[in-house]
Order: structure tokens, then sequence, then C-alpha cells
């Protein structure tokens, strides 16, 4: 890398105000939010220097291994999940997938420039990545249909602003019975009246259309003012 990474510990921040300066060799600096996917993903190798290694987030490999082992004992092989990853970022969760032996990757997210640092870090992982938001982008649900996709996984994205249940559930709904999703959401956010996607998950869990498979809490990440925040890894799977 021809940066260096400095985290901002200061005490009381939540995930969304998280900030980090990024010095150059150069000597250039610039200092931006975590959340702010579109800078971070643009300079090759910060997401994983600062997520993955340093705060050390298992979102990506716990529903990884969540949806490959529901699968497992519904008789599916790895090689047969069809997966859209939702929210895909830059490839990380679909890498992990793909370790664990899925061959047909379909991302998608609303910040171009993912889709830009996907192609860049990992070529060839996604089949097909299309940029823009469930509701705005209708190609991305017809995209269930014309790839034959089984499997929805999305980490992280749910209950935060960024993905509606609502606009979760009308991509679900396109989904054959007997396809399975793997969704990760904040812990207090995935309870009844704690978000919309909370009081999604009750739905889900009382009505006939789809049956909650497992249902796990999880050290999601360490957070940069020390601490952790956790998570609840949810598999479903669709009946009809």
């Amino acid at each position: 890398m021809d940066y260096e990474v400095q985290l901002d510990a200061g005490a009381g921040r939540d995930q969304a105000a998280e900030s980090l300066v990024v010095r150059f060799h150069d000597g250039r600096e610039e200092r931006m939010r975590l959340h702010e996917y579109d800078r971070v993903y643009a300079i090759p190798g910060l997401y994983e220097e600062v997520v993955q290694r340093r705060l050390e987030c298992l979102s990506p490999v716990k529903l990884a291994e969540a949806i490959v082992g529901c699968a497992s004992r519904d008789g599916l092989a790895a090689a047969d999940l069809r997966v859209f990853d939702l929210a895909a970022g830059n490839g990380v969760t679909g890498e992990e997938l793909a370790a664990r032996g899925v061959t047909e990757l379909v991302g998608s997210d609303n910040v171009p420039e993912a889709r830009e640092a996907a192609q860049r870090d990992r070529p060839g992982l996604y089949s097909a990545y299309v940029v823009g938001d469930i509701e705005d982008a209708p190609e991305l649900r017809k995209l269930v249909r014309s790839r034959s996709l089984n499997a929805l996984v999305c980490a992280g994205a749910l209950g935060l602003g960024h993905i509606s249940a609502a606009s979760f559930d009308r991509l679900w709904r396109e989904f054959p019975a007997g396809s399975l999703f793997s969704a990760s959401v904040e812990e207090s956010l995935a309870e009844p009246g704690g978000s919309d996607f909370g009081d999604y998950l009750a739905e889900l869990d009382s009505g006939d259309e789809s049956d909650i498979l497992r249902r796990e809490r999880f050290r999601h990440r360490s957070l940069m003012g020390g601490g952790e925040v956790h998570y609840v890894a949810v598999v479903a799977r669709k009946t009809r």
C-alpha cells in the first residue's frame, strides 16, 4: 500500500460516525467517515485494511458459513447455490461464498465505486454486477429469474437506512420456493419494534411463506473507540 491509515478512536462514536485519516506517501491526506463507501472503495485495499483486518469484521464469513451450512442440511451443495449478493460492496462476502464452493454470483450495490472496486480487486467473481437501488432499478428483480437465482445474501445493510424491509421483501418475493436467504442486522434492530426489518422478521417467523432456519447473535466487528458491536445472522427458506 502507498498509504498509512489512522483510525479515529474518539469515545462514544457509533458505526455511522466513525472516521479515519489516510496519509499517502506523497504527502497527501484524506479524512473520511468509514461509511463514505464511495471514498473508501476508491482507495485499493482500504476497506479490507480497516474493516476486515483492524476491526475484524465477521459478517462475510458468518453469512457464507450459515447459508452454505443450511443448504447442506437441505441436501444442496454450495455449487447448487446461485447467489444474489445484495449490497455486495467490493466483493468481500462474495469472495467468502466462492471460497466455500459457490460458483454463480450476481452482485448489486447502489454505490458505483463498489462495482468498480469489485471489478478491480476481484475480477471475474461476479457474472453480473448491477448498480442501482432495488426500487429504482427493476432489472435487479428481473435478474433473479433470468439467472435462475435461488439464494439471497445481504451483509449488514438492513435496518440502518440503507435497504428497507419493504424493498428486501419485494426482491425476496422474486425467488422461487426452496430458495434461501442469509442476512445480518444489528442486534437491537433485529427485534420487533427495533426497525422495519425487525418487524419484518417477526412477520416472517409467524407467516407461512418462509421458515426461519437459523437465528444467531454474533460479534459483527470491533469499534474504533473500543468495544464491540453485535449483529444477528438470520437464514430463512422460502416455502412457497
